[in-house]
């Protein structure tokens, strides 16, 4: 049986909503289209229309959604950033150890970087650029850093040292992956050494970041 006719009033905003469908399908295509270019030249080479060549829609396009290449670039940043650490941690929610959970961002993004060399090589290339993805990755570090210091685990005097560390051995440990020159469990090697920088013991360390990743 047919449902009857809706008045005009209840139809109307249906064009909207498929509308927006359509316009976040290109957004996003422009940002998948821009990560690609990044994975395969430096930032600072990639023009914007070059960006709106390889989504496969025209120059004209492309400006009804970015207006420079900085604000692509932003975007491109802002959801490598959103996209992987939310769902590291949804993987780690029911993870109550500050430390625990810092160890598993580490050895999570190390392995991410194995599996996905052209993804590694954007986010290097993008993350000293783009101080927006910078800032989503530090507020999900700086959760962990302070859980750790209430509950003792960690022992570090400057916070922002402490993210200095985390974010800087985490990225070159995602190069020396991409470049060929990890060694054997270089994911847990990293988060044990990590760790230990942090304040926790040598064996202690050990014991967090061998603990299995979540599934």
């Amino acid at each position: 049986m047919h449902s009857p006719t809706l008045p005009l009033e209840a139809d109307a905003p249906e064009p909207l909503t498929r509308g927006h469908k359509k316009r976040e399908r290109t957004r996003r295509g422009l940002v998948d289209a821009a990560l690609r270019l990044i994975a395969r030249k430096e930032v600072g080479e990639i023009a914007l229309l070059e960006v709106a060549a390889e989504a496969a829609v025209s120059n004209g396009t492309i400006y009804n959604y970015f207006r420079t290449r900085d604000e692509v670039l932003e975007a491109v940043g802002i959801a490598m950033a959103a996209e992987f650490s939310d769902a590291i941690s949804a993987k780690s929610r029911d993870v109550h150890c500050g430390a625990q959970r810092l160890s598993i961002g580490v050895r999570m993004f190390v392995c991410r970087a194995a599996a996905d060399h052209q993804w590694a090589n954007a986010l290097l290339r993008i993350i000293h650029f783009d101080q927006a993805m910078r800032s989503r990755l530090a507020d999900h570090v700086l959760g962990d850093l302070r859980e750790g210091l209430r509950a003792g685990t960690f022992a570090y005097e400057d916070e922002g040292v402490a993210l200095d560390i985390v974010l800087s051995c985490t990225t070159g440990a995602m190069r020396s992956v991409v470049e060929g020159r990890a060694v054997e469990e270089h994911d847990l090697r990293v988060a044990e050494m990590i760790l230990q920088a942090l304040g926790v013991t040598p064996a202690k360390a050990r014991k967090i970041a061998g603990k299995p990743l979540p599934a």
